[in-house]
């Protein structure tokens, strides 16, 4: 059994342990079988507990990481730096004395080109014996103890507590792993619940009995959807009223009665043969008739369709005429335009020329600094007020007179380059200019060819209306047909049609009968294939049934067995979710006296659920337990924790005076060290 005794601890800048806070100080006690700390509010006894398990798990006692949260600050909030923080555990592990030093520093740097540090960021250091440890090896001192996560339950009930009001799940999850309890060897010792796996998939089985039973509702619907189709298809009737063979022998009535109407129609058409006859002969002459008109009508017809054929081309080149004058009246648009933009152009040419002709370069400046005359003033020493030496006084000189040659020499070359910028855009210039001029005369001819083109354009327009009317006049004058009133043979040949057609009106051409028969005919071919249709989807829908029927019950014997898998996977998990929480219970409870942990519910329908309650006696911890109980709870639940993993650990025990002292256990064996608000100053008093 790992044995760990807290001795004393030294705070100095933990929390509101600090000298550097007005009315505080750096703090120290130390520690016995039995301690008790006591104080108001704010005193700083949750401060000393965190301080522990910052040194043993790297955690506050709540399980919160420590980070900036240990610094100690003013009342505005603002952290006191520049100060170390320091918490030192004097210990006894195994009986062995063990002092352990954190130390955590602020690191600051000065930037580049900033007077003052900058923050960047804390540095811990570890202390085991005296000697420095690495924070990896500090990490593999700690997990010689215990696991710092069990250590930090293990000592203080809260943190577990906790994670059993936010998720009972987690908190399964963690006390499973506590006390070592592995779903692996229970599924091992109950090999019926190998497959359990494959139906969780990792879910909590409350959240797959959930589906699993919102799944068998839906698939139960799917499989009475199946049955009440399966009834439908088996009860619907195939054939309806009427039997096939009742159909045969309708459409051999129909066949014979077809046979009568063709005997009929033979008879029929020997009768109409002679008007046939009479028809054809009317038809002969009518078109002896119009070729007798075509030839007397050929050379008007000639005449129209070439004066027609004379006025289409000249509205065709009418047409062309105007395309073209609206083509010239364009380009004398554009080259009207092209004239002004040229003639600008021009004009600003000749301006800029002008005005660059003239240009001169203002030089007087060098005549200026030639008149400039060294100053024999500046070769006195303005300190001693003594003549500088005369190679020194010749230096000075000579430089005067460079620098008035470099300043003469610098004016001369702005000039040169001055003049060489101004003939370069004169050149330019010119070249401008006469691009614009010979732009612009240009544009003036095509000017002049433009109104030329516009002239003979409209001149040629009114010549081709001027010939149109002519010509349009010459049809209107000229007789779409002959007149044929005196022409014998055309009026013989109308005589012969007209007697004709009334002898053909006396006449019955059968076109009556005909059609009647033809109806009558029809109507019986379409009951015949009516009635075939009907034979043919009468014996296609006997086959469809069958296969329907046999699909339907082959898909309810599917769904059937869906159904049942579903209901056998929740009743395994049911089963196992049972078993495994007794083994749970099993292999927990007996290391806890004052209460029972209660792993499982269930429902007013019999449901098992999943849960973690803390029972005493009935009552649930969160639920109505006296203040009293539930400190030997959470005192019950570190010892028993500690049992577990093997462990004897201090017990930090907060609200200690809501229990009766007689109350706390005799023979615990753990180190306890009691907090309780007082109205007092912080005390730290050994008990024992």
């Amino acid at each position: 059994m790992k044995t760990v005794i807290l001795k004393s601890i030294l705070l100095e800048n933990y929390k509101s342990f600090s000298s550097s806070l007005p009315g505080r100080k750096d703090f120290s006690c130390e520690f016995g079988k039995r301690t008790k700390i006591s104080g108001r509010n704010r005193e700083g006894k949750s401060t000393v507990k965190d301080a522990f398990f910052d040194v043993l798990t790297s955690k506050l006692a709540d399980g919160s990481q420590p980070d900036a949260k240990v610094r100690p600050h003013t009342k505005d909030g603002i952290d006191i730096d520049r100060v170390d923080i320091i918490r030192d555990l004097e210990l006894e592990i195994d009986g062995k004395p063990v002092t352990v030093t954190k130390k955590t520093a602020q690191k600051w740097r000065k930037p580049r080109g900033q007077s003052e540090a900058v923050f960047d960021g804390n540095i811990t250091t570890y202390t085991i014996d005296g000697f420095e440890a690495k924070q990896k090896d500090y990490q593999k001192w700690q997990e010689s103890i215990a696991d710092p996560d069990i250590l930090l339950m293990c000592s203080n009930a809260r943190p577990f507590l906790n994670m059993v009001q936010k998720s009972t799940a987690e908190a399964r999850k963690l006390l499973e792993w506590i006390s070592g309890f592995k779903i692996e060897d229970f599924v091992t010792q109950n090999p019926e619940y190998t497959h359990i796996e494959n139906i969780t998939k990792g879910h909590a089985i409350e959240d797959v009995l959930k589906q699993l039973r919102k799944n068998l509702t839906a698939q139960k619907k799917v499989a009475e959807t199946v049955r009440t189709q399966l009834t439908y298809e088996k009860n619907r009737g195939a054939f309806g009223e009427i039997e096939i063979s009742d159909l045969e022998l309708a459409i051999a009535d129909l066949n014979h009665q077809i046979e009568e109407l063709d005997k009929q129609e033979v008879i029929l058409d020997e009768a109409i043969k002679s008007y046939d006859e009479k028809s054809k002969n009317v038809l002969d002459l009518k078109f002896e008739q119009s070729e007798i008109v075509r030839k007397a009508n050929e050379g008007i017809v000639a005449q129209r369709k070439e004066i027609e054929g004379d006025i289409f081309s000249l509205k065709q080149e009418k047409k062309s005429a105007e395309n073209d004058l609206r083509m010239a009246e364009m380009d004398l648009k554009h080259a009207t335009m092209a004239i002004e933009r040229h003639e600008t152009e021009l004009t600003r040419m000749q301006e800029d020329y002008s005005r660059l002709s003239v240009y001169e370069f203002d030089d007087s400046e060098i005549k200026i600094i030639e008149g400039e005359i060294f100053d024999e003033n500046s070769l006195i020493c303005p300190t001693c007020g003594q003549k500088l030496p005369e190679e020194q006084a010749e230096k000075i000189r000579a430089e005067f007179e460079e620098k008035k040659k470099l300043r003469i020499e610098g004016i001369k070359s702005t000039k040169q380059n001055a003049y060489e910028i101004r003939d370069k855009e004169l050149e330019n210039v010119i070249v401008a200019g006469n691009r614009a001029s010979t732009n612009l005369n240009g544009a003036k001819e095509t000017k002049e060819e433009s109104e030329q083109k516009i002239s003979n354009c409209k001149k040629a327009i009114a010549d081709f209306a001027m010939q149109i009317q002519t010509e349009s006049k010459k049809l209107s004058e000229i007789p779409e047909s002959v007149d044929l009133s005196d022409n014998v043979e055309y009026q013989k040949v109308t005589a012969e049609i007209g007697m004709a057609e009334e002898a053909l009106k006396q006449m019955n051409n059968g076109s009556e009968e005909r059609f009647i028969l033809r109806n009558k005919r029809n109507g019986l071919l379409n009951e015949i294939s009516d009635k075939k249709s009907l034979i043919k989807k009468q014996i296609s829908d006997e086959v469809e049934k069958e296969c329907r029927v046999s699909e339907l019950e082959e898909k309810l014997k599917a769904e059937n067995q869906r159904v049942a898998d579903i209901e056998k996977d929740i009743d395994t998990l049911k089963n196992f979710s049972i078993k495994k929480n007794e083994a749970l219970a099993a292999a927990v409870n007996p290391h806890f006296r004052h209460f029972q942990f209660n792993f499982l519910e269930f429902t007013q329908e019999g449901n098992p659920v999943e849960t973690l309650r803390l029972m005493v006696e009935g009552t649930d911890y969160f639920s109505g337990l006296n203040g009293g109980d539930q400190r030997l709870v959470e005192l019950d639940l570190c010892r028993g924790l500690q049992e577990i993993n093997n462990l004897c650990l201090p017990i930090w025990l907060d609200e200690s005076n809501t229990i009766d002292p007689e109350r706390i256990p005799q023979d615990l064996e753990q180190q306890l060290i009691c907090l309780e608000r007082a109205n007092c100053s912080l005390k730290v008093e050994v008990m024992e």
